[in-house]
């Protein structure tokens, strides 16, 4: 008996051998395979959750089945109803249906924060991603509403400190602005996406403007322009990278040897030969308004564009630019503007306007929707928390979280408003080279900067290179944008004037 059982052990062998060498996969594999694909087609909520959710913890695991039930509902309650094809479960569903979902639903509730409602889509695009590994739907309908959510909220769901502002609560403010000295800083912010210290350690041999009045105060002054911008009218230099505390110059500029002054600013700027940019007319006659009103350096040997003081005039430190430009006591500070502005209505229908996302949530640059006309308006550029009262001298505290603009925002702004995916903020596009190398200095492997490499061999031609796509943008579209603060404009180069 024993020795009957052993040949059919061993014939069964055999043919198992033999079965699996002449075929890709055996029937038994075939039949389990279409059984699961069984499961996941006519139960594909209840699949998931057994199949793939079923290593993750309750927490996790409820979070993710409360956001595919999420949409189904709204699939088979609220689009279904109203369709005239039969939906009758999430195997049914079309890219519009998520992109309904997005805006009629998640959207519009008061308790979901963007952080919370991009939760909602990378956990329904997780789902469909499955459906597509086990055979039981093809394509993935979230991927491009997810992608257009994080396009248009790109800044509020990143770093909360550096808020989104839309271009015209910019120009708002920028109109508002009551000095030749804040004016030309936040311009440089904005225009050209200056780091604050980059802006501080700017020095009169910089900058190349073609005006009578700059020419008279070079000469006045005794000042070489550097070679750099020496030749290129209505251009600006930025010094190469350097550290706080640095001795300058450290560039090797030929024929000038400074003054061996200490930068109490470094300048983060990943290209040491320094960048040379384009001046617009904007940004020109903001730089001669304030040329017009600097007290004069005469006592010293290196000559600061921005220079203050009276019987003392010198170099502002990082904390007094601060001052200038935060402190309530100065006219054009952003806590005297935020005190001046207000949006509890809407300016198109004066209807009260509504947070659209939780008032106490952790980001800032909260939006607006009215509820009359359903318009979006914006939030000011400043508030206080609200736990800290006291400090912003009970200003309007409602909100227990804080937004603050800092020199920085322009970096950002400057180079969201110039970039396709990000044409709703501005019309102009600035070739990506030409913004993140050319003008904010940046390289590809800098953490803020955009994944673009730039050649520099490519662009030897400033004229051409830089200065054309910097004014005149990309394809026929705006370059720069105005702020629209001046009704006679000072021509720059490249701008309607060009120099004999």
């Amino acid at each position: 008996m024993t020795d009957e059982i052993d040949e059919n052990h061993v014939e069964s062998d055999e043919k198992s051998l033999k079965r699996d060498l002449e075929r890709t996969q055996t029937e038994t594999r075939t039949d389990r395979r279409n059984t699961a694909k069984e499961q996941w087609r006519t139960s594909p909520i209840d699949a998931y959750e057994s199949g793939k959710l079923d290593k993750l913890g309750d927490s996790n695991r409820k979070r993710y089945l409360r956001q595919v039930r999420d949409f189904e509902e709204y699939l088979l309650t609220q689009i279904a109803p109203e369709n005239k094809y039969d939906i009758l479960g999430v195997r049914d569903a079309v890219e519009s249906d998520v992109e309904e979902w997005k805006n009629e639903s998640l959207i519009p509730r008061q308790k979901l924060g963007l952080g919370t409602i991009e939760g909602y889509l990378q956990g329904l695009r997780s789902f469909y991603t499955t459906l597509n590994e086990e055979d039981a739907f093809a394509g993935n309908p979230v991927r491009t509403p997810l992608s257009d959510f994080r396009d248009e909220y790109e800044d509020e769901l990143g770093d909360a400190g550096r808020p989104y502002i839309p271009l015209t609560r910019l120009k708002t403010f920028m109109n508002w602005l009551d000095t030749p000295f804040a004016r030309a800083m936040w311009l440089l912010a904005f225009k050209l996406g200056n780091r604050k210290g980059e802006t501080i350690n700017l020095d009169l041999r910089c900058l190349n403007i073609a005006h009578p009045v700059f020419d008279q105060i070079i000469a006045k002054h005794d000042i070489n322009l550097d070679p750099r911008v020496r030749d290129r009218p209505d251009t600006l230099l930025i010094y190469g990278n350097f550290t706080k505390g640095s001795e300058m110059p450290n560039d090797n500029t030929p024929g000038w040897e400074g003054d061996g002054e200490i930068r109490e600013a470094g300048n983060k700027r990943k290209r040491d030969t320094g960048s040379v940019m384009p001046v617009d007319s904007e940004l020109k006659t903001a730089l001669i308004e304030w040329l017009l009103v600097r007290p004069p350096t005469f006592h010293r040997d290196l000559h600061p564009l921005f220079a203050i003081g009276a019987s003392s005039v010198r170099r502002p430190v990082t904390n007094t630019v601060e001052c200038r430009l935060w402190l309530e006591t100065y006219v054009d500070s952003i806590r005297r503007f935020a005190r001046e502005e207000s949006l509890e209505e809407c300016p198109t229908c004066n209807t009260p306007v509504t947070a659209q996302n939780l008032e106490t949530g952790e980001k800032t640059g909260r939006r607006y929707r009215c509820r009359n006309c359903s318009a979006v308006h914006w939030r000011s550029i400043f508030w206080g928390p609200q736990q800290t009262a006291e400090n912003y001298d009970e200003f309007d505290t409602t909100y227990s979280t804080e937004q603050k603009v800092v020199y920085h925002q322009g970096r950002h702004t400057f180079s969201s408003a110039h970039s396709v995916k990000n044409s709703d903020l501005h019309d102009g596009v600035i070739p990506k080279a030409v913004r993140t190398e050319a003008i904010r200095g940046d390289s590809n492997n800098q953490g803020d900067t955009e994944d673009q490499v730039y050649i520099e061999d490519q662009y030897q031609n400033f004229e051409k290179d830089v200065r054309e796509p910097y004014l005149h943008g990309a394809e026929g579209a705006d370059g720069i944008y105005k702020f629209g603060l001046y009704d006679d404009l000072i021509p720059a180069v490249g701008e309607g004037w060009e120099n004999e």
